[in-house]
């Protein structure tokens, strides 16, 4: 079986998925919801996987991977370090009005990280991932004197944290907040709080 075929297999189930695990979540799920959603037979799910547990691992690493690279691809786009966290906030909250759906999915594997070990372990990976990166452009702009001498690790935590905060909205949309104000107030803190006298009277 060649790659593209395979690619896009994979691509569709992972994507049925998804669908099923937004609707149903894991638990209540079954591989026929998953048959049913992605139009493929039984026998083409259990040829790439063998169970639901190993449809759901993979999806983890799809969403991730799907998400990671699109940001790597916007941030990689400008030098300064401030910009790359704009670019960062700007890109969730689009994908979030495009796709709210996507962020549904963060309840559902959090749940399963605290009940398996298998998803705790993959899910602890990728995040630390996510996390380093966001380490990097804060040593960046601390590097070049645009940010404070901040705790590199502590300041990528804390936006860390605040941007997951969004899929809050997918579960409360009766907050009274959008989740455009909420994004753009957050970063604007976070901005402010971190970049030198100098930078901030620039901007």
């Amino acid at each position: 079986m060649n790659n593209t075929l395979k690619n896009k297999r994979e691509h569709q189930i992972l994507t049925a998925a998804l669908a099923v695990a937004v609707e149903k979540g894991y638990s209540d799920s079954r591989m026929d919801d998953i048959v049913q959603t992605s139009k493929l037979s039984k026998g083409a799910i259990y040829w790439y996987y063998k169970s639901k547990k190993a449809v759901y691992l993979a999806l983890v690493d799809y969403w991730f991977k799907q998400y990671s690279s699109e940001v790597l691809s916007q941030t990689k786009q400008t030098q300064l370090a401030s910009k790359k966290l704009i670019t960062l906030f700007k890109y969730f909250i689009n994908q979030f009005d495009s796709n709210p759906t996507v962020f549904k999915i963060l309840t559902e594997f959090w749940s399963l990280s605290k009940r398996d070990p298998d998803f705790n372990d993959k899910f602890q990976k990728l995040y630390q991932v996510f996390l380093e990166y966001i380490i990097t452009i804060i040593e960046e702009g601390i590097a070049s004197k645009e940010f404070k001498n901040v705790n590199p690790r502590i300041t990528a935590l804390s936006i860390l944290i605040n941007v997951e905060g969004i899929h809050w909205f997918t579960l409360f949309e009766k907050s009274g907040v959008e989740a455009n104000d909420y994004i753009n107030t957050i970063s604007n803190f976070i901005l402010s709080g971190l970049k030198t006298e100098l930078n901030n009277e620039s901007t």
